[in-house]
């Protein structure tokens, strides 16, 4: 194992961190609980997205034959990119949309 495989891992490691602190502070929380059944929808389709890409950007960048140092660096960007503009913009209008 060269060191490009041992960042690859590490980089996928945190994102895979994110996402399951993501999963643990979206889905419990310590307060009343609020009847919302359409936000509990969108907490869990954003955890399945987040997951989903997270597995596609991982199995992108692990079986590439060129082992270019861009592509984890591009890999992780565009991830970060894509799930901060879905979840952050793209879910929250569909649930205005199904709300109103």
């Amino acid at each position: 194992m060269n060191s490009f495989h041992i960042v690859l891992h590490a980089i996928n490691l945190v994102l895979l961190a994110a996402i399951c602190l993501f999963f643990l502070f979206g889905s419990f929380s310590i307060s009343p609980p609020i009847d919302n059944p359409i936000g509990d929808i969108f907490t869990y389709c954003s955890i399945v997205f987040m997951f989903g890409l997270w597995a596609v950007n991982y199995w992108f960048q692990y079986t590439r034959q060129k082992q270019k140092w861009i592509l984890p660096v591009a890999g992780t960007v565009l991830y970060i990119a894509i799930v901060l503009f879905v979840v952050g913009i793209v879910f929250p209008f569909i649930g205005k949309l199904f709300i109103e």
